[in-house]
């Protein structure tokens, strides 16, 4: 569990234990026995002890303490899942699919890291890396959205009819000789060449976004394939290995904040956009 500090995990194994339906049967019956021989403190001593007997068992149970914090993981994807969905229907049909193959990976993927047959010596990058892909689950879709108000932008805005316009304005730029109308034409122009310009970034940005998100998906697609070679690498690999997929993760991380960061000044109305102005890492 990548985001549970081990005081935490302890307390919530301990928290499991208290509560499982054994500890609830024992304590009862403790309860009762004292009540019988006239509320004796023996029966809850020995429960007492019997408590901290089945909680160090517990805890020194790997295939318990697996099972434990896989279905930990199952719940809180459960309620991820209904927050990414709502996402979702905001989407256009084909981005949709792609992020819900995404999170499909993503939970293909950590369940492959945290399956029965994963080998001890690399459980535990297995499980550093399945750790690491909601966060970037959660970074494709913020970009995925972002191409949303790209497109509801360029939706309304008609790249040749701009053209038209500036050329039209040049046209009669040339054509007058009053020297206060070619100045007002040409604020005129100015001013469409900046929307001009705003639009053809806002368009390359989108376009950028979509290649992004298709090689979110085919990168997660390929380290299914890793994780699952993962599994088979010998002990004296696990970490060279483990470590190359983690760099890669970074990568992939570092990639999509530089391309958010980018948009967001494409759609910021306080930061004019030139239409040279790179957007993204991508050339």
């Amino acid at each position: 569990m990548g985001d549970l500090t081990t005081g935490q995990r302890f307390l919530y194994v301990l928290r499991r234990v208290i509560t499982s339906p054994l500890s609830i049967l024992m304590w009862i019956a403790a309860i009762a026995i004292s009540a019988s021989l006239s509320w004796s403190t023996i029966p809850i001593a020995a429960a007492l002890v019997a408590q901290v007997v089945v909680l160090f068992w517990r805890l020194n149970d790997s295939s318990y303490l697996q099972r434990l914090f896989s279905d930990r993981e199952e719940k809180a994807q459960g309620l991820a899942d209904t927050d990414i969905e709502a996402s979702l229907e905001q989407m256009d049909f084909e981005t949709r699919q792609r992020i819900r193959y995404v999170v499909q990976l993503q939970k293909e993927i950590a369940r492959e890291a945290r399956a029965g047959d994963v080998e001890p010596y690399a459980r535990a990058e297995l499980e550093r890396i399945a750790a690491r892909l909601p966060g970037l689950v959660q970074q494709a879709i913020r970009m995925a959205s972002r191409k949303q108000h790209l497109a509801k932008y360029l939706q309304h805005v008609d790249e040749r009819s701009l053209r038209a316009y500036a050329d039209n304005l040049r046209n009669r730029i040339e054509a007058t000789s009053d020297p206060v109308s070619r100045r007002q034409y040409e604020q005129a122009l100015r001013a469409r060449e900046a929307e001009l310009a705003t639009y053809q970034a806002i368009a390359q940005a989108s376009g950028r976004i979509d290649s992004q998100l298709e090689n979110v998906e085919a990168t997660f697609a390929s380290w299914k394939a890793k994780v699952i070679r993962l599994k088979t690498v010998d002990i004296g690999n696990v970490a060279s290995f483990s470590e190359g997929l983690v760099q890669e993760l970074e990568s992939m991380g570092r990639d999509i904040e530089l391309l958010d960061s980018s948009v967001m000044e494409a759609l910021s109305p306080d930061q004019p956009v030139t239409a040279s102005q790179t957007i993204g890492s991508n050339p």
